[in-house]
């Protein structure tokens, strides 16, 4: 990932907005993987029709790890996960990737 990646997608998801502004809310996350996190940020605010990525960042600053979960792996967190067999579970692990790449190449 790079920032001018994360700048793209801020401009797309958040077209009526000063990218700046969304940038400053983002750069409120300050843990690891950065850049990771403030994409998981930006995708989910997509997903949820958000005009500010402000409720993800708050959540993020918790725990990083929630929205990177939500963000790249969302059917991994199904309830029934640990009853699918390993072929199952990795058709879903690939539909999980799939639906993030495409995410990213729009």
């Amino acid at each position: 990932m790079t920032l001018e990646k994360l700048l793209t997608k801020i401009r797309q998801v958040f077209p009526d907005a000063d990218p700046t502004e969304i940038k400053r809310q983002l750069d409120q996350y300050t843990g690891p993987e950065r850049l990771r996190v403030q994409l998981a940020i930006v995708k989910l605010s997509d997903e949820d029709r958000r005009d500010s990525p402000t409720h993800y960042v708050h959540t993020a600053c918790q725990d990083h790890r929630d929205v990177l979960a939500w963000a790249e792996s969302p059917h991994q967190l199904r309830p029934d996960w640990f009853t699918l067999s390993v072929t199952e579970r990795a058709k879903v692990t690939k539909s999980d990737r799939q639906q993030y790449a495409r995410w990213l190449a729009r």
